[in-house]
């Protein structure tokens, strides 16, 4: 059986679907080990008098996997194309860092992640990246390192709105961008009070509130009023 490496690629949407340039990589070795995790937010309901707690669905807070340990090894003992001439780990090091983690000024963030392996498909965004450097030749160039990543699932307002389903017009909106539209006034739609316009900005990522234009979809998620 063909061994499968696990696949990092990086994107410039949630969607996962705008890939970066030079934006993936392979392990250089495969992880020993992956956890994924899922937090479930219930709150107690408040009744008068009541003898016994009874917990309400509030939100799934995050899901995350944690993949530990990635071996990079430059020794020549474990022969892999993935590093120039097999021992440039600090080289290797270096491009899977800026893969998972560099901010990017066109999108305003780091990337977006796609991880395969397997019957694995997860997108994400890094939450932790951490490298140990474990092996050095006598002058301190790196010889061998392992790097575990800790990554939050994200998903696309798109996706996010439909999955929902909500039936109350008041809880969530997807709504496009028409010509004369402006960030407060769609706000003020929305929300009967434009002054929200600043957090629906941050919410959709945008560098400023006049950087919107017709045919863009914006989301407008319940806020705390």
């Amino acid at each position: 059986m063909e061994l499968k490496k696990v696949k990092i690629e990086s994107f410039k949407n949630a969607k996962c679907t705008i890939a970066m340039p030079d934006g993936s990589i392979e392990a250089f070795i495969n992880p020993t080990d992956y956890t994924k995790s899922v937090t479930i937010k219930h709150t107690k309901a408040n009744v008068i008098g009541d003898s016994q707690r009874t917990l309400v669905f509030s939100s799934f807070e995050d899901e995350t996997l944690t993949m530990g340990d990635f071996i990079v090894d430059g020794t020549g003992l474990v022969f892999n194309n993935a590093t120039v001439d097999n021992q440039d780990v600090d080289g290797y090091v270096k491009k899977f860092q800026d893969i998972v983690s560099k901010y990017n000024g066109e999108i305003h963030g780091p990337p977006y992640l796609k991880i395969t392996w397997g019957e694995l498909s997860f997108l994400c965004v890094c939450q932790h990246f951490n490298v140990t450097y474990t092996m050095f030749k006598p002058d301190g160039t790196a010889l061998r390192a392992k790097i575990t990543l800790k990554l939050a699932n994200t998903v696309d307002w798109t996706t996010k709105v439909q999955e929902a389903n909500n039936q109350s017009p008041d809880l969530t909106h997807l709504k496009r961008v028409q010509a004369g539209d402006t960030l407060p006034y769609m706000t003020y739609q929305i929300y009967g009070d434009s002054s929200y316009y600043l957090d629906i900005a941050r919410i959709n990522k945008l560098s400023h509130i006049n950087d919107i234009k017709p045919g863009d979809e914006l989301y407008f998620p319940p806020l705390k009023k």
